[in-house]
């Protein structure tokens, strides 16, 4: 049964999410953004309460100590990278993140199947002490990619470059090479020269020179196969997909990950499930789901977002 977890995912993790049992783990965290989120439009005019949503700053504090000491006692991999990492950032907001992402990392890696996938969504203020860590739980041979989402927003006055992308960090539970993986068609367009070239027909290494040179199967092709730079744009304020939860992600963003990661029938897990977009898109391709999130009003959201799928509410106390 299709399950939305109302509680703190990594109580629900380990006491409710078997060993080897998900496909498919797609996660966006809290980015130690330091802002407080609150609903907007319509969401937050039919909601009673204030509003806010969750707060995303961190503090060192005894409670980041304890989670910081659980893990770092466990003697694993994970425990050595967490330990470093303290020593490069100290007892600051970011090493305090940090201490809390690691326990939900290890709880996430020991749900995967051999043949799963791990896709964190992350800003680029944080994605290089993400994948430091996630090296930790997972092994650094269990990357795959780093893939950019690019997008367009209105600009911010700084002095730097303008900050349009977010990073997918995506690991596999194995580095032998037997995750699910579907190259995906026609989400980007062949080049011009391509076009000329060759026309729409399938390219192909050609080798029977003796040296590699292009040549094409009799098959069309909807395009070349999906690179790790994608380019999609951020939901209208007035879009159809707007919930009014405050960092809804695009549809057309998780349907990439879904296609690509799962088959029809797998079980796909967002510990951090938010307004339910992940869970829509699995819903919608045919695979089963799992979402977590602490905040009641999320989980509402996600409920009617959902209503015409069957599933059941559990809260954890």
């Amino acid at each position: 049964m299709n399950t939305l977890f109302v509680g703190d995912n990594l109580d629900v993790l380990a006491r409710h999410v078997a060993d080897a049992s998900v496909d498919l783990v797609y996660l966006d965290p809290p980015f130690q953004s330091g802002k407080d989120y609150e609903l907007t439009g319509r969401a937050r005019e039919a909601d009673q309460a204030s509003g806010s949503v969750f707060t995303d700053t961190w503090r060192w504090s005894p409670e980041a100590e304890s989670a910081y000491r659980r893990v770092v006692e466990g003697q694993s991999n994970v425990a050595v990278t967490l330990s470093a990492l303290r020593a490069i950032l100290g007892e600051t907001d970011v090493m305090a993140y940090l201490a809390m992402m690691a326990p939900r990392l290890v709880e996430l890696r020991r749900t995967l199947r051999p043949s799963g996938s791990l896709y964190l969504h992350c800003d680029p203020a944080a994605s290089h002490y993400l994948k430091v860590l996630l090296d930790g739980v997972f092994g650094p041979g269990c990357f795959r990619n780093e893939i950019i989402w690019r997008y367009r927003r209105w600009p911010a006055k700084a002095r730097r470059f303008q900050r349009m992308h977010d990073v997918l960090l995506f690991y596999t539970a194995s580095s032998a090479g037997i995750h699910t993986f579907n190259t995906l068609y026609g989400y980007e367009t062949l080049a011009a020269s391509t076009l000329k070239t060759f026309g729409t027909k399938r390219q192909r290494a050609d080798f029977s020179s003796g040296h590699r040179k292009p040549g094409v199967d009799e098959a069309d092709t909807s395009g070349p196969p999906l690179s790790d730079a994608w380019e999609i744009g951020v939901i209208a304020a007035i879009g159809k997909e707007r919930t009014g939860y405050p960092t809804q992600k695009p549809e057309a963003l998780l349907e990439r990950i879904v296609r690509a990661s799962s088959r029809d029938g797998d079980l796909v897990l967002d510990p951090f499930c938010g307004c339910g977009t992940t869970l829509a898109v699995a819903d919608r391709f045919g695979r089963r789901w799992i979402g977590v999130d602490v905040s009641p009003i999320a989980i509402d959201i996600a409920a009617k977002r959902l209503s015409r799928a069957a599933f059941e509410v559990r809260r954890v106390a």
